[in-house]
């Protein structure tokens, strides 16, 4: 199954838990991920408040950003900015390339943002709805 993924999930990747649970072992379960090339960029801006929330240090956390990269495909915005104007009806502007890149596949978006299930194209799945679809308990 492929599925975009949201930064704020992403995020969580910088700490054990089952985010990162399924992020490592997504090649095991069949899954995946992508996201589109500007979150790489966003995860580098807020990488104080990472290094805060996560208890790693800047070494530590330039690493598990290298080890993310390789779970997890960053997809150029070019290969699906088409979908940009359909995306923005649906969604905050800093939003659109992740629905941009979940309509260009087809596929859902890992987030646990509520405001995104208030639209009915795109199936959103949060952390914990994932981990029962999955079954990762």
């Amino acid at each position: 199954m492929q599925l975009v993924v949201d930064t704020n999930i992403l995020v969580s990747f910088f700490r054990e838990n089952p985010v990162r649970f399924i992020i490592l072992n997504s090649g095991l379960i069949d899954l995946k991920l992508l996201i589109p090339d500007r979150v790489i960029e966003e995860l580098i801006k807020n990488k104080p408040d990472i290094l805060k929330y996560s208890k790693l240090n800047s070494s530590q956390f330039d690493e598990a950003l290298s080890n993310l990269t390789t779970f997890i495909e960053v997809v150029p915005n070019n290969l699906f900015k088409q979908y940009g104007p359909m995306a923005k009806k649906l969604i905050h502007e800093k939003d659109i390339p992740m629905f941009a890149l979940a309509l260009k596949l087809n596929c859902p978006i890992w987030s646990n943002e509520p405001a995104f299930k208030e639209q009915f194209s795109v199936k959103i799945f949060n952390t914990s709805e994932l981990r029962k679809f999955l079954n990762i308990l």
